[in-house]
């Protein structure tokens, strides 16, 4: 325990810089929500993590709320400030791209507008509004790896570029505020879905499980660098203790980013240096 008291990380937000003393980041992370609720995310529990290399330790966060990954490349409202931090002259040493959730919610998890007569959790998606939210996800991924490669085109550098494939939400109501739902369930609600807590939960997992393995699974290419964190599983989505891994119904706790980080994220670190020790 003292190994994580005395382990002070950084992960820089836009508009932070490096203060006196401090290490200039190592890595440029991109993406919503398991990067940027708060101080306690996914890349808080990296840079804190006593098996992190000193010179891991700190990350360059980019990214806005409700940010579309198709929204940072080409003529995208935020393609700019990628462009800015992407030049020769600074070099980082990994990538994470944690796209997708902000997709999702945009097309309403892929669900049909009425879902009252759906069966079973199959019925209750759109075809249409499933493959366009696929199509966006691997539109804006492609351009993002595509922007990292032009970049460093005239350089020896093929920096590893991680995709972060979260795990299944368990749709139980809790929000990130007491006072308001949870997304998921608001969205679920709109559709009229079968409120049986079974139910929702494999619409979450039917979703999620389309994403990685028709969207991110594609991407995975450990002779380019590229590499699918696939942490589907990890954390319990039921049972008494699923309330120890998850804060909201999206959103892990420190213990759930903890152990999505340590089985499926060290191993695949661990060969580029960013991880030391066991």
């Amino acid at each position: 325990m003292d190994e994580w008291i005395d382990r002070v990380g950084k992960v820089y937000r836009p508009g932070e810089s490096p203060g006196p003393g401090e290490a200039p980041p190592s890595g440029l992370a991109l993406g919503d929500a398991w990067f940027w609720h708060g101080d306690q995310t996914l890349l808080h529990e990296l840079v804190n993590h006593p098996h992190i290399a000193p010179g891991h330790a700190a990350i360059r966060l980019l990214g806005f709320n409700g940010g579309r990954l198709n929204e940072y490349i080409g003529d995208g409202v935020f393609a700019g400030v990628i462009r800015m931090h992407l030049v020769p002259g600074i070099r980082f040493s990994e990538f994470y791209l944690g796209g997708f959730a902000n997709e999702a919610f945009e097309h309403n998890l892929a669900l049909l507008d009425d879902c009252m007569h759906a069966h079973t959790p199959a019925d209750c998606f759109s075809a249409e509004r499933l493959d366009l939210l696929l199509y966006h996800i691997f539109e804006g991924l492609s351009g993002i790896i595509r922007t990292i490669r032009w970049t460093y085109r005239k350089t020896t550098w093929q920096q590893p570029v991680f995709l972060n494939g979260y795990d299944y939400p368990v749709p139980d109501g809790r929000g990130f505020v007491s006072t308001h739902g949870g997304p998921v369930t608001g969205v679920m609600d709109e559709a009229h879905v079968d409120p049986d807590p079974d139910f929702r939960r494999e619409i979450m997992r039917r979703l999620i499980d389309a994403i990685n393995d028709e969207v991110l699974a594609g991407f995975h290419a450990p002779l380019e660098r590229v590499f699918h964190i696939d942490s589907r599983g990890t954390l319990a989505d039921s049972g008494p203790g699923y309330l120890d891994d998850w804060d909201n119904e999206i959103y892990p706790s420190a213990q759930g980013f903890r152990k999505i980080l340590e089985r499926a994220w060290l191993p695949r670190l661990r060969p580029f240096g960013i991880v030391t020790g066991k």
